[in-house]
């Protein structure tokens, strides 16, 4: 029997377990893993590095409002407070995306660990939660497990490797609660074209997601990689959140930081200055020569094209094939490659400010099990923390009041 047992021991689920302690010592805590070792996925955050949250990070950050209270209890300030708290110290770089001064996550689940040791958690590992059942004022989990209060902090679907299987929903689901569609988020898309020839390539472009009548689904601004399979890096992964059906159109602006002007100008002074230099060979000096080959095919032309052979409906066109680079969206590359898990638990059923249901006295979600998510940059670790704390200082409140 525990005062509160905390199923899931991710990022929002070990900083509840070790904010109910906080709130109250006296409390019995437990901290349910399925894995083998709590944490493994916050290893894998910000490429080892961790990004623990953003100083930018508010309401508007995410996809709903529902989050200010939250968000306004544990702003990104607080979430740094907390870590020096437990003896981890903290770095911002230029994009205010905050990092441990280690540099390192694995410093991050260190510092976490031994603050659930110094507390006395209990720390139950290779433990998978299949069922949670209210029993009058009490909860029993895997009719093995009683407690008083209880958090659920399983993750989504996003890196299923990591511990984050989905397993959580059916369990809310059992206790009366709405589970929207599920789509990955923070994932690479596939295109129908083959890129194979551009693999490894980096370019910054805006990036234009858009259905198939042509509406406007989401837009981002960052880099680009591409791969054999299709669009990567942070601006494509911003809107893959958005991608939820085949068929898309992405539209990426190539030289986002040039107007269609400036890059007229720039082919017309070549072709003034070198006209029996190639187009391809002329466009070196502002894109990687593939990519200039890319939208050399795009137009229709020739890839042994000369600048003398263009006239000027010809550089109009090609400006706008570089502006407009279009791409046919089939799909992304799922779950498994997947940050983050877009829907989730329907938030109007949780108060807002201490993510216990409205349904199930005593029960509280947290993190991406809830329907929550962010860019990337720090903002979806940024709820984890947050959520986490709230839930886990509001389970340890309604006990010590």
């Amino acid at each position: 029997m525990y005062d509160i047992a905390v199923i899931g021991a991710g990022a929002s689920g070990i900083v509840a377990a070790i904010s109910a302690k906080k709130t109250n010592d006296n409390l019995s805590v437990a901290l349910i893993e399925a894995l083998p070792k709590i944490g493994k996925k916050i290893l894998a955050t910000g490429n080892g590095r961790c990004n623990l949250t953003n100083l930018t990070a508010n309401t508007k950050s995410y996809n709903t409002k529902a989050v200010s209270a939250v968000m306004g209890n544990c702003p990104p300030n607080k979430i740094i407070e907390f870590f020096s708290s437990i003896g981890l110290e903290c770095v911002t770089d230029s994009e205010s995306r905050v990092y441990p001064m280690s540099n390192t996550a694995t410093g991050v689940l260190d510092c976490l660990r031994f603050e659930a040791d110094r507390l006395e958690i209990d720390v139950i590992t290779d433990t998978k939660v299949t069922s949670v059942r209210k029993n009058n004022r009490t909860f029993v989990i895997n009719d093995s497990i009683e407690c008083r209060k209880v958090v659920v902090a399983t993750g989504g679907k996003a890196a299923p490797s990591q511990g984050s299987d989905g397993s959580g929903y059916p369990i809310i689901k059992s206790l009366g609660h709405t589970v929207t569609q599920l789509y990955p988020g923070l994932v690479q898309l596939t295109v129908k074209e083959n890129l194979k020839f551009l693999k490894g390539i980096r370019v910054k472009a805006t990036v234009s997601l858009k259905d198939k009548n042509g509406k406007m689904l989401d837009k981002s601004e960052g880099e680009i990689l591409f791969a054999d399979y299709g669009l990567s890096g942070i601006a494509i992964m911003d809107v893959s959140r958005s991608v939820k059906e085949n068929n898309c159109i992405c539209s990426l602006d190539i030289l986002s930081d040039m107007k269609n002007e400036a890059v007229y100008e720039f082919i017309a002074k070549a072709k003034k200055r070198n006209p029996s230099l190639l187009l391809e060979d002329a466009l070196c000096g502002i894109l990687p020569k593939k990519v200039g080959y890319l939208i050399i095919k795009n137009s229709g032309f020739r890839q042994d094209i000369t600048l003398r052979e263009l006239r000027n409906e010809d550089i109009n066109k090609f400006v706008c094939n570089m502006k407009n680079c279009v791409f046919t969206v089939i799909g992304t590359r799922g779950f498994d490659s997947a940050q983050i898990t877009v829907g989730g638990a329907v938030f109007d059923e949780f108060d807002t400010k201490t993510l216990e249901s409205k349904f199930a006295e005593g029960l509280y979600c947290t993190g991406e099990l809830l329907d929550v998510d962010a860019p990337c940059g720090g903002f979806n670790l940024q709820w984890a923390w947050a959520s986490g704390i709230v839930a886990g200082n509001a389970a340890a409140y309604s006990l010590t009041r």
